[in-house]
């Protein structure tokens, strides 16, 4: 009897293979699971510092209920107001802090002298706080690049990705765990949500470093990398094993940054991999910190790809499988590689 359970639907599909012609791969294929996609929009990605700061002023007047933003830098005036006044219309409010930027101590202090909820992230002596995000109602987040100040806001070459889906509420509980790090009051975020599965996967810390890893090693054809630094010793090693198995792999990096290690250049252009920069006169400045690979899924990440970011730093990232989003994103890369030097 146990031998029939298996039996009969073994020799049906072996049927159908010698039926239609099926080769032994496209057999495998039947068992194999469908990779994840997700619906993420290219109309959910903002480009730029005067997109950015749009969508943001959008987002947070739209807020019904509450505010949660997390920011490495937070000094934009007209945003304060802005925060203000909907606590004033009786919103929750609650605003992380990175605790080493100058700015930060002002800002932390006219707040507070206005019943803020704010708090610095209690970064150690050397580790700097880079997650940046906002997150409304508990059901959209923004996710970005730059910080929130006024310099920035006019003068970058940068993303952020709005999500509204399942990985909204996942935003909101990382939030809410970076606050519960910082006072014994821990927010009201469900550990349930109805919100739809975007396939959107977060990441923070070291594990930025396996979402990159595991992308370098499953592409096929393309690896496209826009950061003004690239020199954490084993992502380097990965491009180059990428370039190796005949992987298009390309990197365009700053200059100005002046931070890639001549040694980690060395090895990346010694391995196959090319290398570009973006003028030294390029305006808006450069901070995107993107990987594009396929033409399928992005890697957004909050800082540069270093040691520091990967193994120091409170860092966040996103990996979203969208094509639509990740085509738009490659035309920006098809752009700036054709003015990269």
């Amino acid at each position: 009897m146990r031998m029939r359970k298996w039996f009969l639907p073994l020799v049906i599909i072996l049927t159908l293979v010698a039926s239609t012609g099926c080769s032994t791969n496209k057999l495998t294929h039947l068992f194999r699971k469908n990779p994840q996609t997700s619906n993420l929009p290219a109309s959910a990605l903002f480009l730029d510092g005067a997109a950015i700061r749009l969508e943001t002023v959008r987002l947070l007047d739209s807020a019904k209920k509450s505010i949660y933003i997390e920011q490495n830098l937070f000094d934009d005036p007209a945003l304060m107001n802005l925060v203000l006044a909907k606590q004033r219309e009786g919103l929750t409010l609650k605003i992380l802090l990175d605790r080493w930027q100058p700015p930060n101590q002002a800002t932390l202090a006219a707040l507070k002298s206005q019943n803020v909820s704010i708090q610095f992230y209690p970064a150690l002596k050397g580790q700097y706080d880079d997650v940046k995000l906002l997150v409304v109602d508990q059901k959209k987040a923004l996710i970005y690049g730059p910080a929130w100040t006024a310099s920035i806001w006019q003068n970058t070459h940068d993303l952020a990705v709005e999500l509204s889906g399942y990985s909204a509420w996942w935003t909101a509980l990382v939030f809410a765990r970076d606050w519960n790090f910082t006072t014994t009051l821990s927010l009201d975020v469900p550990q349930k949500t109805s919100l739809p599965n975007d396939n959107i996967t977060l990441a923070t810390n070291a594990n930025l470093q396996q979402q990159i890893s595991a992308q370098i090693l499953q592409a096929n054809h393309s690896i496209w990398i826009e950061s003004p630094e690239v020199s954490d010793p084993n992502t380097v090693q990965s491009l180059v094993n990428a370039a190796a198995k005949g992987r298009d792999v390309r990197l365009i990096l700053d200059p100005r940054e002046k931070k890639t290690a001549a040694d980690a250049l060395a090895k990346l252009k010694g391995g196959g991999v090319k290398v570009r920069f973006v003028n030294n006169s390029a305006a808006p400045a450069f901070h995107l910190n993107v990987g594009i690979f396929d033409q399928k899924t992005f890697v957004f990440t909050s800082s540069d790809w270093t040691y520091s970011t990967f193994v120091i730093n409170h860092e966040f990232s996103i990996t979203v499988p969208s094509a639509a989003a990740t085509a738009k994103l490659a035309a920006v890369f098809e752009h700036d590689w054709t003015q990269a030097q």
